[in-house]
């Protein structure tokens, strides 16, 4: 689940005052011309606010097409998204995660977007990325902005603990983080009650554990021409997640990762895995510093880099023409850059200058200079996330081991090979 800043709603029960206020306001369902729809994940936030921002001056630029948004609580939002688009009542630009590209390409619920005048601005990775899962013979989602994953740490207890230096190595941010555990500090804001969320420690380690000695190990793994458990770096990186559990949230399987956050925005964690938190951090005026996730004490040039938000088209509802303008607009340069600052996140286009966004961002870019982003870890289906989420939950819980772990991804892998 390559997810990033899905900002979790404080708890499902608003779902049906959500969708309605949704129709009541961005995008009112009572003009003319066409009424085109667009689902989210949001809790009324920056990120949702960007893209009420980007509806608004779209539909002043085209008086003709309404667009009615509608946000949505992250751990509803995949059945929200997969009951509607199977009952055919989906909307028509929606925001969707990697795991369920194979199946909405097989399903037709993903329009080819490779003659889109938008896909031609994105740049060399983020176009590679459109045509995940396809074959080489189309674009079925469209990578809307992008981030190299990382930590988010507050420096006032770096110094509160007495660390001088960011870590660099593995060692090192053990060590940093048994200095803030002696402190009285959580080190990190991690949690697994919330079983997407200790991905954001595994994919790190993933990325630098794997990919060295394994670049194409996605392709060989769905080929059949190795398994999870003939690349040593599946299990090492696991050994990460166990390992780092004393330094995890108290009674990390009781947590959500809503207290979680809550813990690093309100100074009584010290690191938050993921960089989206930067926005809320400088609202809750925590004193942020970035880091690349170091997971090995030997520097590799491969990290986890994520995009954090791809869309789709709908082709089932007949209006990918306006889908398409929606998206166009999106990806106007003044409009992307304004969106790209709300949600302080990094483009996928060429010529757009975020420096000025936030002070880290030039830090950021310079830590991720000579790195090779690998947005997917493992392949992209969700049988497969599934069993490596439950396995790291049980992990984290001490009922399972790394090994045992990676044996159930195999199993899961060799029933997606015999189903192909």
């Amino acid at each position: 689940m390559t997810h990033g800043p899905r900002v979790r709603l404080a708890s499902a029960a608003g779902l049906v005052a959500l969708a309605a206020a949704a129709l009541t306001g961005c995008g009112s369902a009572g003009g003319g011309g066409t009424q085109l729809s667009f689902l989210m994940w949001g809790d009324g936030g920056d990120n949702q606010k960007a893209y009420e921002k980007v509806i608004a001056a779209f539909e002043e630029a085209n008086p003709d097409v309404t667009v009615n948004a509608e946000f949505v609580n992250t751990n509803d939002y995949d059945n929200v998204l997969k009951t509607r688009l199977s009952g055919g009542a989906g909307p028509d630009v929606y925001g969707f995660d990697p795991k369920n590209l194979t199946d909405f390409i097989q399903d037709g619920f993903a329009a080819d977007l490779s003659s889109t005048d938008f896909l031609g601005r994105l740049n060399e990775a983020a176009a590679l990325e459109a045509t995940r899962d396809s074959g080489g013979e189309g674009a079925y989602s469209v990578p809307i902005s992008q981030s190299g994953n990382g930590i988010i740490y507050n420096a006032a207890l770096f110094e509160q603990a007495g660390i001088d230096e960011v870590p660099q190595t593995y060692t090192e941010l053990k060590d940093a983080a048994q200095k803030l555990s002696d402190a009285g500090i959580v080190p990190f804001a991690m949690s697994a009650q919330d079983s997407w969320w200790p991905q954001f420690i595994a994919y790190y380690a993933m990325a630098e554990h794997v990919f060295p000695d394994k670049p194409d190990i996605i392709e060989e793994l769905l080929a059949g021409e190795t398994t999870f458990a003939e690349t040593p770096g599946y299990e090492s990186a696991l050994d990460v997640v166990e390992e780092l559990v004393p330094y995890y949230m108290p009674d990390p399987v009781g947590t959500n990762q809503s207290a979680a956050k809550t813990a690093f925005l309100s100074g009584n964690a010290a690191m938050f895995p993921a960089t989206w938190i930067l926005s809320d951090a400088r609202a809750a005026g925590v004193e942020p510093g970035y880091m690349n996730f170091p997971t090995l004490d030997a520097d590799v040039a491969d990290m986890w880099g994520s995009y954090l938000v791809a869309w789709g088209i709908n082709p089932g509802n007949d209006k990918t023409d306006a889908a398409e303008r929606f998206i166009d607009f999106f990806f106007q340069d003044d409009v992307y850059a304004e969106f790209l600052t709300g949600v302080k996140a990094f483009p996928v286009t060429e010529g757009i200058d975020v420096s000025s966004v936030d002070p880290l961002f030039a830090d950021m870019e310079a830590a991720w200079q000579g790195k090779t982003f690998r947005p997917m870890v493992l392949p992209a289906h969700p049988q497969l996330q599934e069993t490596l989420l439950v396995g790291m939950q049980n992990l984290i819980a001490g009922r399972t081991d790394s090994a045992s772990v990676v044996a159930e991804l195999d199993a899961t892998l060799d029933e997606i090979r015999a189903s192909r």
